[in-house]
């Protein structure tokens, strides 16, 4: 589980250094690895399962090169986090899923410009 835990930092970590802008460009493919990923990540516990949905449909509109349906996934990964976050079931990572939801949601801000 120490594993699974230190995974997920990490992850978290990454995804917030690529949305907010601190790594050098990134590329579409890039973003897909990160989201499948992810996909991975909440597949393997049974409360997060459900978060894959939302993102196999972000890794199929990025790998479309849709960016409306980006923004629009980004947004509604935004709501579904800090729902998530709210919840009481995250444990350490209320703060993490918080930021990576306000970094979801200023990222697809970005995107609609």
């Amino acid at each position: 589980m120490a594993h699974h835990d230190q995974k997920i930092a990490t992850m978290l970590g990454d995804t917030l250094t690529v949305l907010g802008g601190g790594s050098p460009s990134t590329t579409t493919d890039e973003g897909v690895n990160l989201v499948e990923q992810w996909i991975g990540i909440v597949r393997s516990t049974p409360n997060t399962e459900w978060v894959a949905e939302p993102l196999r449909k972000l890794r199929d509109a990025l790998n479309a090169n849709d960016v409306n349906e980006v923004e629009r996934l980004m947004r509604d990964l935004s709501g579904v986090l800090i729902d998530f976050a709210n919840d009481g079931e995250t444990g350490n990572y209320k703060e993490d899923l918080q930021n990576l939801s306000t970094s979801l949601k200023d990222f697809a801000r970005g995107l609609a410009k």
